[in-house]
């Protein structure tokens, strides 16, 4: 096969306690293959362009997982609960070598980042998933307790004993 280049995003897949279809729906994030309005507007279907749960702004990967204030609500409540710095920035570049940093260590805290990071994804994703197809929404810190309760389920010991 010869040498392929390293992906930067390895770290979060693999080693990651999170639930199969959190880490196969970080996996399309990574990817940007999800089916946001942007990237079906680009195939030629009419869609609502505008962020379903802000309201403000139009749909694309970066606004949805970062830049929205919703999403910015579950990702601070999430580093509180983790005794962590709201880290997240409103550029990409930023957003990711943040992730990047908290991510890369062998110890538990980044254990738990990564299953948290995924779980959140994927619990941003349904959400708006939810907000389209069955007008049903949470506030997001009861999103983000959800996420604290699926981690803590599926944390190993010593993960659990983060302090």
């Amino acid at each position: 096969m010869g040498q392929l280049p390293r992906v930067e995003w390895k770290m979060f897949m693999f080693g990651n306690e999170a639930r199969a279809k959190a880490k196969f729906t970080m996996w399309l994030y990574f990817q940007d293959r999800m089916l946001i309005s942007d990237r079906l507007n680009k195939w030629g279907m009419q869609v609502d362009r505008e962020c379903i749960m802000c309201k403000v702004h139009d749909e694309n990967r970066k606004h949805i997982f970062i830049e929205c204030e919703y999403a910015k609500s579950v990702w601070t409540t999430l580093l509180k609960w983790m005794q962590r710095q709201p880290i997240w920035a409103t550029s990409w570049d930023q957003h990711w070598k943040c992730a990047v940093e908290n991510a890369t260590e062998k110890s538990s805290k980044a254990g738990v980042f990564r299953m948290i990071y995924a779980e959140a994804i994927h619990e941003i994703w349904n959400e708006r998933n939810h907000r389209i197809f069955e007008k049903q929404s949470r506030k997001a810190e009861e999103l983000a307790r959800n996420i604290a309760c699926i981690c803590n389920v599926r944390a190993t010991n010593q993960n659990r004993t983060v302090g």
